[in-house]
């Protein structure tokens, strides 16, 4: 299995001047690093939680054999079902073998394709993310963001406790 990002979020989900007022800052002095602190931060939850936050997207291809007890692919009677990485799913724009198009079905964050395609390469390509606006994200995460920038900028440990109920689990 690859999974690889190839559009990176549009924006952040915080201005610069939202970050400077959570701080209680004043000045423009810090801004560059204010601002690599912001998408370090982001990218920090989202690694934490195995989601992705904003707007984005990911190419997943997967070669056979899939592992038997694989939590991403999973062989059904008469059909396979795939779980995409880093939800929420907003939009599966391409699913194929050998740049031809295969039929799927969407199930909340899973596609489901025909059992045919079991030992073939797949590739999928899709959006995922809670939108491209950050009003879009559950405040918990939002609050999480500038959370871990504080610790960042302060050089202190981050909390991991308010991310917990977001992560990501796959189970067998």
């Amino acid at each position: 299995m690859r999974l690889l990002q190839k559009i990176i979020p549009q924006r952040e989900v915080f201005t610069l001047e939202d970050v400077k007022i959570f701080l209680r800052l004043q000045g423009d002095q810090e801004d560059t690093l204010l601002s690599s602190l912001l998408s370090s931060a982001r990218a920090y939850v989202e690694e934490v939680t195995q989601r992705s936050l904003l707007k984005q997207q990911w190419e997943l291809t997967l070669k056979p054999p899939y592992s038997p007890p694989s939590p991403l692919v999973r062989q059904r009677e008469k059909h396979i079902e795939i779980s995409l990485p880093r939800p929420p799913l907003l939009e599966v724009e391409l699913v194929q073998n050998k740049e031809v198009s295969i039929p799927y079905i969407i199930e909340e964050n899973k596609i489901i394709l025909s059992s045919m395609y079991w030992d073939k390469n797949i590739s999928v390509l899709y959006w995922a993310g809670y939108g491209e606006e950050s009003t879009a994200l559950p405040p918990t995460l939002r609050h999480a963001i500038l959370m871990v920038l504080r610790a960042f900028y302060d050089q202190q440990k981050v909390d991991l406790s308010l991310l917990s109920p977001f992560k990501v689990h796959h189970f067998l």
